[in-house]
């Protein structure tokens, strides 16, 4: 038989792309195959340690006499406590003459007389520094085999390069686990955000009923409120639930979806009020969004209620700017300015400055020539 370079082989072996392959039968033989030509020997194994017990459990074992391939064959640990005491404190194993070595006289009647085994070289695999099975190389018949410089040097690598691989499996197991759980939460998230989002709805709908049936304009307004505040939240929900993320949510699409919300519903009081918005790209965290939204929806409506008579042209406008970490809020119109009895119908000062609070914001109202200015900053963290 050629002598097959060894170095040459290692570096052949190790550069085969088997990461992504799910037939681990095939690349067992494989590969056994080409290591026991390369070291002139009939049978490899390789053996893991099962995680829940001490017992040993073959990933192959290949007979290259009868191109036999095992494997699930278990092994318990306590018949081979005297072996597996001595392995584990090894980098490699050497028994030249298994019939007469008593570090493996345990294997002698049912393993090593069977199977005609005369020497065996096993080297252990390592997973994150710690031993998780081992591979194993036999020569059988009558004459033992004594394993060169080279020859360990290559077992050795090549027991790195399969603890390797074996790594590299575990991980991307242990990948495509945590994917498919991600997968299974997004989407019971998903359906969580809908399900609020319609029961808000309900909610949002029970309210618009009752306002139209109060009986004086203090308890329609009251209840008027309410809807725009539950709307608010209801919003961010929906957008949630139609997006890919459920930790923060685009203001542009939020704002521009809430505010022309705020302006439908009073259409029908204040049909000449023109809105301006100014709002740039960026995300929120829903538990920044949320307090926010609630102090926007409260500003509109008071320039709504109070800032124009019926028959007025009025303008609102709004500008919301993120930068690198933090976002400035600006709300103004051209109405009659900012009296602070007409905070009392609403959520109040404050309870504005609470809401304020909960996103560390500093803001404060300024009555300009023509109307009222409402200014906040936050950070966008």
């Amino acid at each position: 038989m050629k002598d097959i370079d060894l170095i040459q082989e290692l570096n052949s072996i190790s550069q085969t792309h088997t990461l992504q392959r799910n037939d681990i039968d095939d690349i067992m033989i494989e590969f056994a195959g080409r290591i026991i030509q390369s070291l002139k020997i009939e049978r490899m194994s390789v053996w893991l340690f099962r995680e829940s017990s001490k017992d040993i459990v073959s990933m192959g074992e290949y007979d290259s006499r009868v191109a036999k391939f095992d494997k699930d064959t278990v092994v318990p640990a306590s018949e081979y406590s005297k072996y597996l005491k001595v392995l584990r404190k090894s980098s490699i194993l050497y028994i030249e003459n298994m019939l007469e070595d008593p570090v493996v006289s345990e294997f002698k009647e049912g393993y090593t007389i069977p199977n005609e085994i005369i020497s065996r070289l096993d080297v252990p695999l390592k997973f994150e520094g710690k031993v998780i099975g081992y591979m194993s190389f036999e020569k059988t018949g009558d004459i033992p085999k004594t394993f060169d410089t080279k020859e360990i040097f290559y077992i050795h690598s090549l027991s790195l390069v399969f603890a390797s691989n074996l790594e590299a499996r575990k991980r991307r197991a242990l990948q495509s686990h945590l994917d498919h759980e991600l997968k299974e939460k997004e989407i019971l998230l998903k359906e969580i955000h809908h399900r609020v989002k319609n029961n808000l709805s309900v909610v949002s709908s029970l309210i618009r009923l009752q306002s139209s049936k109060a009986k004086d304009s203090y308890h329609k307004h009251l209840l008027e409120d309410c809807w725009g505040k539950i709307q608010s939240i209801g919003d961010i929900h929906d957008i949630v639930y139609q997006s890919k993320s459920f930790s923060s949510v685009n203001v542009k699409v939020y704002f521009q979806r809430l505010i022309n919300e705020i302006l439908e519903f009073y259409d029908e009081t204040r049909p000449n009020v023109k809105l301006h918005l100014d709002i740039s790209e960026f995300n929120l965290a829903m538990k920044n969004l949320i307090p926010l939204g609630l102090i926007v929806n409260e500003i509109i409506t008071n320039s709504l209620k109070h800032a124009f008579d019926e028959k007025s042209k009025g303008e609102i406008f709004f500008t919301l700017m993120g930068y690198q970490k933090e976002f400035k809020l600006n709300i103004r119109d051209n109405g009659c300015g900012f009296h602070q009895e007409n905070q009392t119908d609403g959520l109040g000062l404050e309870i504005l400055s609470g809401l304020a609070e909960q996103i560390d914001a500093k803001y404060n109202f300024d009555n300009i020539e023509n109307g009222v200015s409402f200014n906040l900053q936050a950070p966008i963290n």
